[in-house]
């Protein structure tokens, strides 16, 4: 009898597995960075709650940078994926380029010389799942020394903030549009941010009011949504000599200070200044416009308004007398660094230098277009 060849049984068929959505991602950026590195990425690797991808954009550095990324990537239990650029883009476009290979809902932004503590990633989490009207979180930090030891001093505080955003933990638009608040490092957005926010107009790069990826954006978080400022530290702010963008401690912010006070009324470069800076909020207005927030982008607009009207200041009608005007009527908002800067304006309106007549200087970018170090003046 002949035997009856049973049927071949076919392998269960394997398919590759859906892509999963990615909940949360880091967006570091780098440049000569060795010395730090090693302190970051293990404190990001030690978070309570780790990050679902690492996505790291080296800015040409010529040290071991790439290399100290390329060992952790090998170690960590997240996915590392890690871009050189073949020429510098500087901090702030560079990490234009990280965010926008980010797949993370949402996404937090890391310094190459910090140190996180481990409960950061989920307290921001946290505070997102509460709200879902909140766009953007960003939270206070403890500074450090090269060596990681604490100074004793918040990063809010050194930037004289600290009172006014403990008493507001939803931060209110208008401010932002008045002065830079957050610090990159500190602060994680929702995908609905980044979206808005690109591609970052050209006109943050006018070398007489630069604007940086983290005060870009601020003005579009707080203009799609709602803010959330947490009085906790989740991190250490380290300050050195190198640091692109730091902070004044001590002596050294009271010389700043005191320098500042003795350039006000011989110059006239916040003319200009405070001219991109209009321009500046208006193109985070228009990117508001664009998705319908309108109320918002009126409040940005306004704020614009009056830097408009700072640019005049010292030209007939825009004297000590209107300066004070606007200060009763609140344009300059009156919390204490505000009322800084309309006595500023007062000494300026006094000031030859800026009685003589000056014309309209051009500013880069037209309002709302392009989609399709700092500090803010009162």
């Amino acid at each position: 009898m002949a035997g009856i060849d049973a049927p071949t049984v076919p392998s269960p068929r394997v398919d590759p597995p859906p892509t999963m959505p990615v909940e949360l991602s880091v967006a570091l950026c780098t440049y000569n960075g060795e010395r730090w590195l090693p302190d970051l990425l293990a404190s990001i690797a030690a978070q309570a709650r780790p990050p679902d991808e690492l996505v790291v954009f080296d800015d040409a550095s010529d040290d071991r940078t790439v290399a100290v990324l390329q060992e952790f990537a090998v170690t960590a239990a997240f996915d590392v994926r890690i871009h050189v650029n073949a020429d510098r883009l500087g901090s702030t476009r560079n990490f234009a380029a990280a965010l926008a290979e980010c797949r993370g809902r949402l996404v937090a932004l890391a310094d190459q010389d910090d140190v996180w503590y481990p409960h950061k990633l989920a307290l921001l989490l946290w505070e997102f799942d509460q709200d879902p009207t909140i766009s953007m979180v960003f939270s206070d930090a403890d500074l450090i020394d090269e060596a990681g030891n604490q100074l004793g001093n918040r990063l809010w505080d050194t930037r004289l903030i600290g009172r006014f955003l403990r008493r507001h933990p939803v931060v209110p638009e208008d401010l932002f549009a008045r002065r830079a608040l957050t610090t990159g490092c500190t602060m994680a957005v929702r995908r609905r941010v980044i979206e808005a926010a690109s591609p970052f107009p050209d006109l943050m790069d006018d070398p007489r009011a630069l604007m940086r990826h983290d005060r870009w954006l601020s003005l579009v978080a707080a203009a799609v949504g709602t803010v959330r400022a947490l009085p906790e530290p989740c991190l250490g702010f380290r300050v050195h000599p190198s640091q692109e963008t730091g902070v004044l401690v001590g002596r050294q912010r009271t010389a700043a200070l005191w320098r500042a006070a003795r350039r006000v009324g011989r110059t006239t470069t916040p003319t200009a200044e405070h001219q991109v800076r209009a321009a500046q909020l208006e193109a985070a207005a228009g990117r508001a416009e664009l998705i319908g927030d309108f109320n918002e982008a009126g409040v940005l607009r306004s704020v614009a308004d009056h830097q408009h009207e700072r640019a005049l200041v010292g030209q007939p009608g825009h004297g000590p007398i209107a300066v004070l005007r606007a200060a009763a009527n609140r344009e300059y908002r009156g919390d204490p660094l505000s009322l800084v800067a309309a006595a500023a304006d007062v000494t300026r309106a006094l000031s030859p230098a800026y009685r003589r007549p000056r014309p309209p200087l051009p500013v880069g970018e037209p309002s709302g277009a392009g989609h399709p170090r700092e500090v803010a003046a009162g």
